[in-house]
C-alpha cells in the first residue's frame, strides 16, 4: 500500500494539477504532473464513473495503480505533484495489475519524473 504522506488528497491542489499540470498517456493510463515544493511528493489516483459505474471496479483499480506506484517510488523524483487516472475508453475485461503497472512504469519515465 502506498504510505499516507505520499497521497495527494486535497480537492483543490486536485482541480490545480488537472487545469495546470502537463499530460502524458498510453491506451491504458492518464498522468497529470505539476512541479511543487523541492522535498515534497504527492500522489492522487482518480478512476471514472465513465470507466465503472460499479465502485467495486473502481476501488479495485485505484489499488492496483497505488500499488505500481508503490513499487516504483524510490524512482520518481521529488518536486512533484501526479494524479494518475485510467483512460475511460478501455475495456475492463482486458485490464489487469500487470498491464497497469507495466504501462504506469513506462509514463513516469515518459513524464520525465524518474530518476
Amino acid at each position: 500500500m502506498l504510505p499516507t504522506k505520499y497521497r495527494l488528497k486535497n480537492r483543490q491542489v486536485f482541480s490545480d494539477v488537472f487545469k495546470g499540470g502537463k499530460s502524458f498517456s498510453n491506451e491504458v493510463v492518464i498522468i497529470k504532473s505539476k512541479s511543487a515544493s523541492p522535498h515534497s511528493l504527492k500522489i492522487g489516483f482518480s478512476v471514472g464513473m465513465k470507466f465503472s459505474k460499479k465502485s467495486s471496479v473502481r476501488n479495485k483499480v485505484k489499488r492496483w495503480m497505488r500499488e505500481a506506484v508503490r513499487l516504483e517510488l524510490k524512482n520518481i523524483k521529488k518536486g512533484c505533484e501526479i494524479v494518475i487516472l485510467i483512460n475511460p475508453k478501455y475495456p475492463y475485461k482486458q485490464l489487469n495489475s500487470n498491464l497497469v503497472q507495466e504501462k504506469i512504469k513506462d509514463l513516469l519515465k515518459k513524464a520525465n519524473v524518474t530518476l
